[in-house]
């Protein structure tokens, strides 16, 4: 069409109302336009190559393959060109007169539903991603020469005003050419070290080279994004210092003493999902985890970036990772509505769990003083999986780690706590509460400290879910000492009819304190304590009840089991006295008392008041009253 006019033509309707809802709407992320048009240049780029593999006859590129930005600030233009596929007349016209198909009635559906305008995914997700050029330009020309061989050049144009004008090009050279004319509020966009930020936030890794022209000066082209996208390399050829090097910049470019990763995972997959993956484990447990933003797990899709903490990458216990995961699969218009359901990004999620757990069993078996660096920071979160991952369930089991009553402090697995196990032991047997001081005073630990048989020791809160859904270890149920089903191994059975050695007391103990307690019954566990209270065999236990109290959640509190020591001389004492004397007016305070006693043990006291009062009643039998002899 080299003699034709200039011929104007109107968008489709949901076009231009899309242009109206871009040029009026105010845009919190405007920058999104420079990554949608490198993109676009990118596109072109890569058609343009697959067709010359294919050996398709192209109109020859002149130079390598490039995407340039050439910014003017005296005609206050930014310009996107690359030398790739290039468009015919017929296509600029139904390229950029159209949008997507049916993708802009649902981006305006989506819109009209509440999603914000402003969203870089929402431009991207339908298609609309070009027409942001109209959010910091008065004016778009497009200038554009097909690789096709005989096709002439085109200029497209519009004012984002409802029409645009398709005319002939005096463009030479195969590509596109995306000129915007920037709006007197923008001009910050023709600064080059903002482009320049822009492209290394989002297109810093495409397969080509970026180059900035400054017009007007001398200076040649400069390229400003990488020379290679670094999770593509070869791990046989990327040193430690490379990788340090790499998260130092991943992470702003700064790391204070400590922050340094503790590990890295660099893989590959192709089947059943292509992508890459170089994710870190780091040095403390990132700020956001604390209540402060910083980035995740990057998702890039073929070397773009799609979103900078793309949460649905990895489950949510594993969200303390940092890195990246790059896939020719994943769409580059996939949406943070939308990632969680795109099939793509549900298989990399599979194949990242499955490869990072299996890392760290690694890890903990080859580097054991490592994992219990990752442990110590990120112990917490990998619990959770046990209770929100089932098919992950059994690794996570083989990473977890506690102390025990027999470690002295330090952490073991479940597998060396089985093989520890003495042979009549048939349970794993743990115990649930505040703190390590806690669990160190509690009296249902009396009888296994005795018999030196070991039981794990949680103090966690999430602890308590973890118990809930790992009932069972290497064949072995776990079971918790502090409740009321929980027996001895056969070795220490047999000690005599403690029931029967106790039988008025306890009698005399269900009538006294009534719906107080459950129940009332002489105890096996306890060796120099006593009393103490134990868990009923439904329902949840006191360590639960606590948590949620302090999480101000409803919480439905019922009556424990006390039980009493029948080896302790207080107890033999109340008995005998119950047995003589059961109308002995101190034998009510003493009940009393040995309730109050197994309450200040676990750390609570129903009735303090009462409590004093009865303390200060048995005192008084001991104390000569004032001025006596």
């Amino acid at each position: 069409m080299p003699n034709a006019a200039p011929e104007t033509h109107r968008f489709e309707a949901e076009v231009d109302a899309v242009l109206r809802l871009v040029t009026h709407a105010l845009y919190a992320n405007r920058e999104v336009f420079l990554r949608e048009l490198v993109s676009n240049a990118v596109d072109a780029l890569d058609k343009a190559r697959i067709l010359a593999l294919s050996g398709e006859a192209l109109r020859p590129a002149e130079g390598e393959s490039a995407v340039r930005i050439v910014l003017d600030r005296d005609a206050k233009t930014l310009t996107v060109e690359d030398n790739g596929i290039g468009m015919t007349a017929d296509e600029a016209r139904d390229n950029l007169g159209r949008i997507a198909h049916s993708g802009t009635r649902r981006f305006l559906e989506e819109v009209a539903k509440g999603a914000r305008p402003d969203d870089a995914a929402l431009i991207g997700q339908f298609g609309v991603g070009f027409y942001a050029s109209f959010i910091v330009a008065d004016r778009v020309v497009v200038d554009s020469l097909s690789a096709q061989p005989g096709a002439e050049a085109v200029r497209w144009s519009s004012r984002g005003d409802g029409t645009f004008t398709l005319e002939p090009s005096d463009r030479t050279r195969r590509g596109t050419s995306v000129t915007l004319h920037i709006g007197e509020g923008d001009t910050t966009f023709l600064d080059p070290a903002v482009v320049e930020r822009i492209v290394r936030r989002y297109s810093n890794y495409v397969l080509y080279p970026i180059e900035l022209v400054e017009a007007g000066k001398d200076a040649p082209p400069r390229r400003i994004n990488a020379t290679k996208a670094f999770w593509t390399r070869s791990p046989k050829e990327v040193s430690e210092e490379d990788y340090q090097a790499f998260y130092r910049e991943f992470m702003g470019g700064f790391l204070l003493p400590g922050d340094e990763p503790l590990t890295h995972l660099h893989f590959s997959m192709d089947a059943p999902i292509q992508f890459d993956a170089l994710l870190f484990v780091p040095g403390r447990a990132p700020m956001e985890l604390l209540g402060e933003a910083s980035r995740g797990v990057a998702l890039y899709a073929r070397h773009v970036l799609v979103m900078e903490r793309a949460e649905k990458i990895v489950p949510v216990y594993l969200r303390f990772l940092r890195g990246v995961v790059d896939s020719e699969d994943v769409p580059l218009n996939v949406s943070r509505e939308t990632v969680q359901d795109h099939q793509s990004v549900s298989a990399i999620r599979r194949q990242v769990t499955r490869k990072v757990l299996g890392h760290l069993e690694t890890i903990a078996k080859d580097s054991p003083e490592t994992y219990a660096k990752i442990w110590e920071r990120f112990g917490a979160f990998l619990k959770e999986g046990i209770h929100t991952d089932n098919a992950h369930r059994d690794t996570l089991a083989r990473l977890l780690r506690y102390p025990t009553t027999a470690s002295d402090g330090a952490l073991v697995s479940l597998d060396e706590y089985v093989a520890s196990m003495p042979e009549d032991q048939k349970a794993i047997y743990y115990i649930t509460g505040a703190s390590m001081e806690e669990l160190a005073a509690a009296p249902h630990l009396e009888a296994c400290r005795e018999r030196k048989i070991p039981v794990l020791l949680m103090t966690d809160p999430v602890d308590e879910w973890v118990v809930m859904n790992l009932t069972e270890y290497a064949g072995k149920p776990l079971e918790n000492v502090s409740r009321s089903t929980f027996e001895l191994p056969a070795g220490d059975q047999g000690k005599g009819d403690e029931a029967g050695a106790l039988s008025q007391l306890l009698s005399k103990a269900k009538a006294r304190l009534g719906e107080r307690v459950a129940d009332v019954r002489a105890s096996q566990r306890l060796r120099s304590s006593v009393s103490c209270l134990v868990d009923p065999p439904d329902g949840i236990g006191a360590n639960m009840e606590r948590i949620l109290k302090a999480a101000q959640r409803p919480v439905s509190v019922r009556p424990k089991i006390l039980e009493l020591n029948p080896r302790h001389r207080l107890v033999q004492a109340a008995e005998a006295l119950a047995d003589t004397a059961p109308d002995d007016d101190r034998l009510p305070v003493l009940i009393d008392l040995f309730y109050d006693m197994a309450e200040l043990s676990q750390g609570t006291v129903t009735d303090p008041k009462a409590t004093v009062s009865r303390i200060e009643t048995v005192l008084a039998r001991f104390v000569p009253p004032a001025g006596g002899s």
